[in-house]
C-alpha cells in the first residue's frame, strides 16, 4: 500500500459512501467523499487524490461523464479510476473502459477483491510516477543547455544545433570517434518537440548486415532460422521519437538502399513481409568517416548521402577546443565521484591535460579522469603524477642515456604503441601486427601505459 494514499469515493448514496469510508480508513487510507459528479470533479482539482472509486449510476452527471472529464485532463501523474457497476452491466463496463477507466468492480463486491484492485492500481500509479520522474531526469541531463564547452568551436556547434532543434529535418553529425556525437543527438531530441517519445540508438557498424536489417526493420515469425516470433524493429519502436544511426558509413550498399527508402517514403518493411508500414520518426545519423571519399570509392550511395546530410554539423576534435578541457575534466570528475570527491586538480595536472592532443577525444578524457580518480588520495586534488604517462609527457630522448634502461625502453614502447593507436584508430589486431607482438601482449602494455 502507498503510505497516506488518498482515495476519492463517489456515490450518490451516502450509506454506500459511509461503508466504503469505514472499510478504507480501517487499513490506513485517507478518504475523500462526493455524492455527485460536479463535487467529485471539484475534489479532483483541489485535493489531488491518488485514486478515484467511482459509481456509474448517479443522477445528473453520471460516472461515465465524470470519468471522461477526469481522463480528459491528462493528469501527468496518472490518476487511476475504478468504476463500480452492477454485476449484469457488461455494456456499462465496456463503455467505462472505452472512456479511460483503469479498472472496475461489480456490485455486490467482495471486500478482499476491492482492496486487491485498489492496491494494484496504486502500485501502477507509483510506477508511473517513478517512470515520469526518471524521464524528466533524463531530459534534464541531456537537454541542450547541459552540453559542456565554451570554446569558439563549440559555440559554432551550438548555433547550428539551436537552429535544428524544433525542426524535423534529418541531421548528419560528423567528427572523429569520441567527439560527442551521441551527446549532441540526445540534446537535439530531448530539447525538441519529440522529447516525450523514445530516443533509440544503434551502431550500424556493430552488427552483421542480416542482423542489422532485423534490428532496424523487425521481422516476421519464421522469416529466418531463429525468428521464433514477430519482432518490431527500432524504426517502429522509435515511433514519434528519434532514431540515432551511429556510424552510418559502415553500412553495406544493400542496407543503404533500404535506409534510403525509409528516408524517402517514411515506411519500413519487416524481414519476411511484403507490406510496408508507415513510421513517423526523426533521423539523426553520425559518422567518423569521410562519406564523400566513400562515394568516390563506390562504397557509399550518393543519393543516400544527400538525404542524410540535409543539415550537417561537424564536431571539432578535443585538441581544437583545448579551453574546454578543464570544464570537461571537472565535469567527468563529478560524474565519477560517489562519496569523497577530490578537491579538483592541481595546476600541473590541468596543464598536462590541456597540452595532450587526445586522439580519443572526449571519450578518452572521460576514461583518463576515471582512472586518475582511482589512484587519487581521498580529499586531495588529482595531481600530475596520477595521470597516465602519455598525459604527463614522455621523457626527452636526450636524457635517456643517463636514465635507467627500463624507463627508456618503456618510453619508446609507449610512444610506438600510441603512434600505432592513432594510425590504426585503435584496431588492436592491426596494431599488434605492426608492432610485431601478440594481441594479448599489446593489451597488457596498453593497460600499463594507460592507453585507452
Amino acid at each position: 500500500m502507498i503510505d497516506n494514499a488518498r482515495i476519492l469515493v463517489v456515490d450518490d448514496r451516502p450509506v454506500n459512501v459511509k461503508a466504503l469510508r469505514i472499510r478504507l480508513s480501517s487499513v490506513g487510507y485517507e478518504v475523500l467523499e462526493a455524492t455527485n459528479g460536479p463535487d467529485a470533479l471539484s475534489l479532483v482539482e483541489q485535493e489531488h487524490p491518488d485514486l478515484v472509486l467511482l459509481d456509474v449510476m448517479m443522477p445528473g452527471m453520471d460516472g461515465f461523464e465524470v470519468c471522461r472529464r477526469i481522463k480528459a485532463k491528462q493528469d501527468p501523474d496518472f490518476l487511476p479510476v475504478i468504476l463500480v457497476t452492477a454485476r449484469t452491466e457488461t455494456e456499462s463496463i465496456v463503455k467505462g473502459l472505452d472512456l479511460g477507466a483503469d479498472e472496475y468492480v461489480t456490485k455486490p463486491f467482495d471486500a478482499m477483491e476491492l482492496m486487491a484492485r485498489i492496491k494494484s492500481m496504486l502500485r501502477i500509479r507509483r510506477m508511473y510516477q517513478e517512470n515520469t520522474h526518471l524521464k524528466r531526469e533524463i531530459q534534464a541531463t541531456y537537454r541542450f543547455d547541459n552540453l559542456i564547452g565554451e570554446s569558439p568551436a563549440m559555440e559554432r556547434v551550438y548555433n547550428l544545433v539551436e537552429k535544428v532543434i524544433e525542426s524535423t529535418i534529418t541531421v548528419l553529425l560528423t567528427g572523429e570517434t569520441g567527439t560527442g556525437k551521441e551527446a549532441i543527438a540526445r540534446a537535439i531530441h530531448y530539447s525538441g518537440p519529440r522529447k516525450d517519445h523514445r530516443f533509440v540508438c544503434t551502431n550500424c557498424g556493430a552488427l552483421a548486415e542480416n542482423l542489422l536489417e532485423s534490428e532496424l526493420f523487425g521481422h516476421k515469425k519464421g522469416a529466418y532460422t531463429g525468428a521464433h516470433e514477430d519482432r518490431i524493429g527500432l524504426f517502429e519502436a522509435a515511433s514519434n521519437g528519434t532514431i540515432f544511426l551511429d556510424e552510418i558509413g559502415e553500412t553495406s550498399p544493400a542496407m543503404q538502399v533500404k535506409l534510403l527508402r525509409v528516408l524517402q517514403e517514411s515506411e519500413v518493411t519487416r524481414v519476411g513481409e511484403t507490406e510496408p508500414r508507415k513510421v513517423d520518426i526523426r533521423i539523426i545519423a553520425a559518422t567518423n568517416r569521410d562519406l564523400e571519399a566513400k562515394i568516390q570509392s563506390g562504397t557509399f550511395r550518393e543519393d543516400l548521402y544527400y538525404r542524410i546530410s540535409v543539415f550537417p554539423i561537424a564536431l571539432p576534435p578535443l585538441k581544437d577546443r583545448r579551453t574546454d578541457i578543464p570544464l570537461l575534466a571537472h565535469h567527468f570528475l563529478k560524474k565519477h565521484t560517489h562519496e569523497k570527491a577530490p578537491a579538483g586538480f592541481t595546476p600541473e595536472a590541468l596543464d598536462a591535460l590541456a597540452r595532450y592532443d587526445w586522439p580519443g577525444n572526449v571519450r578518452e578524457l572521460d576514461n583518463e579522469i576515471e582512472r586518475a580518480l582511482l589512484l587519487s588520495t581521498n580529499g586531495s586534488p588529482i595531481s600530475r603524477n596520477e595521470l597516465s604517462e602519455k598525459i604527463r609527457g614522455l621523457p626527452d630522448r636526450n636524457w635517456r642515456k643517463d636514465g635507467s634502461l627500463k624507463d627508456a625502453v618503456e618510453a619508446v614502447e609507449c610512444e610506438m604503441i600510441q603512434a600505432a593507436f592513432e594510425q590504426y584508430k585503435g584496431n588492436r589486431t592491426r596494431m599488434a601486427k605492426q608492432l610485431g607482438i601478440t594481441r594479448w601482449t599489446l593489451l597488457q602494455k596498453m593497460k600499463a601505459f594507460g592507453i585507452e
